[in-house]
């Protein structure tokens, strides 16, 4: 869980996210900004977006997607996929 590789990652952020809903009691906004805040803590996400990524991960858990951090739309500065919507 404190690697670098995608499944340690995705299982980090996950956890982050539930963490931060149940501290927040659920609040979807203020669970988001301290997510934010715990990514910007986390050397091995300094690449990413934090808001991005943060939303990503919402998007990912509540339709039950796989998170794919390999997306340059992720990153700071990115650009989507050629045609992605």
């Amino acid at each position: 869980m404190f690697d670098h590789d995608q499944r340690d990652l995705t299982a980090t952020l996950s956890n982050m996210h539930r963490q931060a809903i149940d501290r927040c009691q659920s609040n979807q906004i203020e669970a988001k900004q301290k997510m934010a805040q715990w990514l910007g803590n986390d050397r091995r996400f300094d690449s990413y977006d934090a808001s991005r990524l943060v939303d990503r991960v919402a998007l990912c858990r509540s339709n039950g997607a796989q998170l794919d951090l390999s997306d340059p739309q992720l990153l700071r500065g990115g650009k989507p996929r050629p045609l992605s919507r």
